[in-house]
Formats: C-alpha cells, sequence, structure tokens
C-alpha cells in the first residue's frame, strides 16, 4: 500500500505543474504536441504491463543508493525550477524523479523496461523562448534563401531583404512558425513511437529518427515556394486564406510519405543482401 501512497504523492507533485503547462505554457511556446505526451506514456506502459507484473513479482525491493541519488537529484530540480518559475527545469526534474522511484521501490529491471516510456516525457519540458529564437533563426533565413534561389531559377520576380520576401508586388515575411521547427518536434515525437514499436533492427530505427528533420526542412520549403506561387498568381487573400491555414498538412504528409518510402527502401536493401 505504501508503493501505491508514493505515486499519488508523486502526482499531487506535479498536478500544479501540468495545469500551468496545460493552460498557459505549451500554447504560449508553440509547443502543442505536449498535449498528447502523457496518454502515449501511459499507452507505453501499458503494453508492457504483462512483463512489468511479472517482473515486479521477482524483483526484490530495489532500496539502492543509486535509485534514491536519482530521485533526491529530481526532487531538487523541482523546487528550484518550481521556485524560479522556470518551467522547462521543472517539467525536466519529473525524468529524474521518475527514474529515481521506480529504481528505488522496484529495481533496476523494472527501470530497465520503463526506461524509454521515461525518457519520452522530456518532450514535456517546453523549451525556453530563447533557445527556440536561436535555433528557429537561421533556419528561417536559410529558407528564405533557398525559396529565392530556386524560384529565381525559374524566372520569377522575387526578392529577398533579410527574412522578407517579395514576389510580384506582394511581400511575404517569414515569421517563426514558418520555420517549420513545430513540425519537427511533433514529427519527431511520433517517429520516435514509431521506431521504438517497429521490429526492425537498431540500425533502420535510427535511419526513420534522424530522417525526420531533412524531412520535415525540405517539406517545409515546399510549403513556403507554394506559398510564394499562389500569392503571386492569386493574390495576397488566396495565399493568406486557406491554403496558409492548411499549409501544414503538406508537411506531414510529406515527412509521413518519405518515412514510408525511406522505409520500403531500407527493407528492399535488407532483402537484397
Amino acid at each position: 500500500m505504501i508503493h501505491y501512497f508514493i505515486w499519488i504523492l508523486t502526482a499531487s507533485l506535479y498536478t500544479p505543474l501540468f495545469f500551468v503547462l496545460y493552460r498557459h505554457g505549451w500554447k504560449s511556446s508553440d509547443y502543442t504536441h505536449a498535449y498528447f505526451i502523457i496518454p502515449v506514456f501511459f499507452w507505453l506502459v501499458w503494453r508492457k504491463r504483462a512483463l512489468l507484473r511479472e517482473s515486479i513479482q521477482k524483483s526484490t525491493p530495489g532500496n539502492n543508493f543509486f535509485g534514491l541519488s536519482i530521485l533526491l537529484l529530481g526532487i531538487f530540480l523541482f523546487t528550484f525550477g518550481w521556485r524560479q518559475d522556470y518551467r522547462f527545469l521543472t517539467a525536466l526534474s519529473l525524468l529524474p524523479v521518475l527514474y529515481g522511484l521506480v529504481s528505488y521501490l522496484y529495481g533496476l529491471k523494472v527501470t530497465k523496461i520503463l526506461s524509454f516510456p521515461i525518457l519520452y516525457l522530456i518532450l514535456l519540458a517546453p523549451i525556453p523562448t530563447g533557445i527556440i529564437d536561436s535555433v528557429t533563426l537561421p533556419m528561417r533565413y536559410g529558407l528564405s534563401v533557398a525559396t529565392e534561389t530556386i524560384l529565381k531559377l525559374f524566372h520569377y520576380p522575387i526578392t529577398r531583404e533579410g527574412l522578407l520576401l517579395t514576389i510580384g508586388k506582394t511581400d511575404l515575411f517569414m515569421g517563426q512558425p514558418c520555420s517549420g521547427f513545430r513540425s519537427i518536434v511533433t514529427m519527431f515525437s511520433l517517429a520516435l513511437i514509431y521506431a521504438y514499436i517497429n521490429k526492425g533492427s537498431i540500425s533502420k530505427k535510427g535511419v526513420l529518427v534522424s530522417s525526420i528533420i531533412p524531412l520535415a526542412l525540405v517539406g517545409n520549403l515546399i510549403r513556403i515556394i507554394t506559398l510564394c506561387l499562389i500569392t503571386y498568381y492569386f493574390g495576397e487573400e488566396a495565399g493568406q486564406g486557406f491554403f496558409h491555414s492548411m499549409s501544414g498538412v503538406v508537411i506531414f504528409v510529406f515527412i509521413i510519405l518519405g518515412l514510408i518510402g525511406l522505409e520500403y527502401l531500407l527493407e528492399r536493401c535488407r532483402i537484397t543482401r
């Protein structure tokens, strides 16, 4: 019964944090994919329920110094992050707290089974705005340069001044949402799950996950070029209307098709060896 009390206490400790993140943190940092991370975590644990039940029955109580040390580190991170109103650090503390508790209460074998589901929770921590800006700014600049270069090759009247693209008589500014960062993080979180449950080799899983970033960048470039062309031929209202709202679907479709095609090629290479 003491184990249930400890887990209820842990859930109570993090409930206020999740409430704040749900209401403000994830939305303000364009980190809305985080809403499905916790349900996916519980699904991953539920998939291992039979193995976990068997391992817990066979394991001796952890009560080890390693688990206790990790738990204390997590509690320190939570306390410091909460007092400083640093949501990233507070959310990040969930990982050592869970690792430490599982190791201390159930032993290292159970900890190993739950390693990936717990590590997956790192995607809950909203990346600080300063880090996002430092990453997305060069991405936006590179995309604007690539868009200008490609459209000029096809003799379109496009010019660029920093992050401002002018095609015809219409200006298009490459704002932060245009970087594709949100698509990369969202698809990366989905690709991790796909690779985890995939029965392929470790190398195959690594290739699939690492392909997300280049696929997302190419998909976003296609989206921006298409947006420029629609604006050029049909006007700013057409470009900034329905297509702009739904253009994110282009990236997701491109990434999904890219993953399917890449996995097919990997399977063909494995068969022909």
